[in-house]
């Protein structure tokens, strides 16, 4: 709740009317619905999968307003983002927007093993329990089970880029110049 203030003086009654820019069934649009002015947990975006679609829109969004072109901006992320890149390309989503596997660095402890994932890639159905350790909340370790939901999938940032573009160009479109 450390910026619970930040929330509330720059909330716009506009956010509760936002859509994603992609379609995805890890998206689920009554997030926005969901937002009030006062900060409360379920205002935070709480899957791996809608935070990197957060950011991905930011990307576009910031770099519309610096005036680049979408072209600029996907040599910008092959350019200056390697690791990222990398890091992209061999991360795994479950149909719920879980991490079931990533080769990050900076997300040791997230989703399986190299070796456990790979019994499980290609799975196009099914449910993989895992059990955890956890520390990062108060009063100690506790145990509890990850459920992950086949099929598991990758994203690809590049297209990702394209699709948001597209759409924001649109909804700009629609609203005018003064939009952006």
């Amino acid at each position: 709740m450390h910026y619970a203030h930040l929330w509330e003086e720059c909330w716009s009654e506009s956010f509760a009317h936002e859509r994603w820019a992609k379609a995805d069934l890890r998206l689920e649009d009554r997030f926005f619905t969901q937002i009030t002015p006062c900060w409360q947990p379920t205002c935070a975006l709480r899957t791996y999968f809608a935070r990197r679609q957060a950011l991905v829109e930011i990307d576009v969004l910031v770099a519309m307003a610096l005036g680049l072109v979408l072209e600029e901006l996907k040599t910008i992320y092959r350019v200056q983002f390697p690791v990222m890149r990398q890091y992209q390309a061999d991360t795994w989503y479950d149909r719920n927007g879980r991490i079931v596997f990533t080769c990050s660095k900076g997300l040791s402890g997230v989703g399986l093993e190299r070796k456990e994932f790979e019994e499980i890639k290609n799975w196009t159905s099914g449910t993989y329990q895992q059990e955890i350790e956890d520390d990062a909340l108060p009063g100690g370790p506790h145990r509890h089970t990850i459920i992950y939901e086949a099929p598991f999938d990758r994203c690809d940032r590049e297209k990702d880029y394209e699709t948001a573009w597209a759409e924001f160009e649109l909804r700009f479109a629609e609203k005018g110049p003064q939009s952006h």
